[in-house]
């Protein structure tokens, strides 16, 4: 009997010993495991605002050659304009001859332009008229204040009343460096020429600045967007929400109180009276 009991003590303190060996073990185990791991101090960076690179105006070139901008009424007064069409023709096309009534040069190409709506500020002060060409054309010959055109090409019919001009030289044959206005300034999208009310990248938008503002060609503006005016949940008043960046715009044609502008940023979509202002990083 003595010596089983001896034997049973045997095997359980074989079997203790080999509990705490494998515990042992694990426990080294999981200490040189844990040793392996370091912490060291990083620096956390977080991404930049993407960097406006200089963009070819190829867009802005060919809208430039369809629109242009009058300063006032009383200016479009004093600009040559069609009187009439060859044989009392009402429209006329590439190939016909217009007589046209005002101070026209003999030299270079003249552009003929529509009337479009006025620009307008937001309290609805007037800024500009726009201008659409509607074809080019050359002089022929004059005779006192009529001179007589002929249409070189056109894209929409030729009518009484349209205004000629001399073409506008466009110097856009190269890349912009957008920069930041020297002043800061504030303003809106009063307009989007073609009448299209969602604006994105790479659209062209009118603005209510201008060259008597301080802006000049390559110029970047902020876009904001007006915050939703909700109810209180509490009080029930009504609250007007921050305003959001939406998006930059580069001027690439100011004149003095309004601003053909390129959009090169839209991180929401634009709309007419979103608000722009002086970029800031």
């Amino acid at each position: 009997m003595a010596a089983k009991q001896y034997a049973y003590r045997r095997v359980l303190s074989g079997l203790l010993l080999s509990a705490v060996v494998l515990v042992s073990n694990n426990a080294t185990a999981w200490e040189r495991d844990q040793a392996v791991i370091k912490l060291s101090p990083q620096v956390r960076t977080l991404p930049h605002r993407e960097a406006i690179e200089p963009i070819a105006l190829e867009e802005a070139q060919a809208f430039l050659r369809e629109h242009r901008v009058v300063d006032d009424a009383e200016a479009l007064q004093e600009l040559a304009y069609v009187v009439a069409g060859d044989d009392r023709r009402l429209i006329s096309g590439a190939g016909d001859r217009l007589y046209v009534r005002g101070d026209v040069p003999r030299h270079g190409q003249l552009g003929i332009y529509r009337q479009s709506e006025p620009y307008l500020a937001m309290d609805g002060m007037p800024l500009g008229l726009e201008l659409i060409n509607v074809g080019i054309a050359r002089h022929v010959s004059s005779e006192g204040d009529i001179a007589q055109l002929e249409i070189v090409s056109s894209h929409q019919e030729v009518r009484v009343n349209d205004i000629v001009l001399p073409l506008e030289e466009h110097e856009l044959n190269r890349e912009f460096m957008p920069r930041a206005p020297l002043n800061a300034v504030e303003g809106h999208i009063i307009a989007v020429p073609g009448g299209v009310r969602f604006i994105g990248r790479f659209q062209i938008v009118a603005l209510d600045l201008g060259t008597l503002d301080g802006l000049q060609a390559g110029h970047v503006l902020r876009v904001n967007q007006q915050g939703e005016l909700i109810n209180d949940p509490r009080t029930q008043e009504l609250v007007q929400l921050p305003s959001t960046e939406a998006g930059n715009v580069m001027v690439f044609k100011p004149y003095d109180r309004v601003s053909y502008a390129l959009v090169m940023q839209a991180s929401r979509v634009l709309e007419v009276g979103d608000e722009v202002g002086s970029a800031t990083n």
